[in-house]
C-alpha cells in the first residue's frame, strides 16, 4: 500500500497577494460599469420592435391546422396553427407611424381538413398606441395595437 504524502509548505507572500489582487480588481470594474449607468447621459437597453397589429390566440381553440389570415390597412399576413403550441400569434407590420390613429382589422380562420371552410371571421377598429421597449427617450419609438381572437367573443382588444 503506497500512501500520498502532503507537503505543509507555507505559501509564498506572492501566492497569497494573488486572491487579493483579483478580489480588488473585480471591484474596480464593478464600480468602472456601474459608474457608467449612473453617470452622464442615458443608458438605453436594445430591444428592438416594430409598428403593427398583431392578433393572438388558444390554439386548442381551433381546428388543428386552421389557417390564419390577418389584415391590417389593406396589408395581410397568414399562419398556420399547430394545437402542439401554447399560443399562437401572428403580426402585420405597418409603416412606422407618427401618432397614433385608427386601424381597420380583419380575420380570417379556415379549416383546410373541411375544404377550407370558414371558422372564424371577424373584424374590428384597433388604435395605434405608443411603445418605447428600451424606455421614455431611447429609441425605437414604435405604434402598435393588438387583438385577441376566440370562437365565442370573436375578437376582442388586448394590451401591447
Amino acid at each position: 500500500m503506497s500512501m500520498i504524502r502532503i507537503s505543509a509548505r507555507p505559501l509564498s507572500r506572492a501566492s497569497r497577494r494573488a486572491p487579493r489582487a483579483a478580489l480588488a480588481l473585480s471591484v474596480t470594474a464593478l464600480v468602472t460599469a456601474t459608474a457608467c449607468q449612473f453617470g452622464p447621459g442615458r443608458v438605453c437597453t436594445l430591444i428592438g420592435s416594430d409598428s403593427g397589429v398583431s392578433v393572438g390566440w388558444d390554439p386548442a381553440a381551433y381546428p388543428d391546422g386552421a389557417l390564419f389570415r390577418l389584415c391590417a390597412d389593406g396589408e395581410c399576413r397568414e399562419r398556420e396553427s399547430l394545437r402542439e403550441f401554447p399560443f399562437g400569434s401572428l403580426q402585420v407590420r405597418m409603416p412606422e407611424e407618427d401618432g397614433p390613429r385608427e386601424v381597420a382589422v380583419s380575420l380570417s380562420v379556415t379549416d383546410p381538413a373541411r375544404g377550407g371552410r370558414v371558422v372564424h371571421d371577424g373584424a374590428a377598429r384597433v388604435t395605434l398606441r405608443k411603445v418605447t421597449p428600451n424606455g421614455e427617450g431611447c429609441g425605437p419609438v414604435v405604434w402598435q395595437a393588438a387583438v385577441r381572437a376566440d370562437p365565442r367573443d370573436g375578437l376582442t382588444p388586448a394590451a401591447v
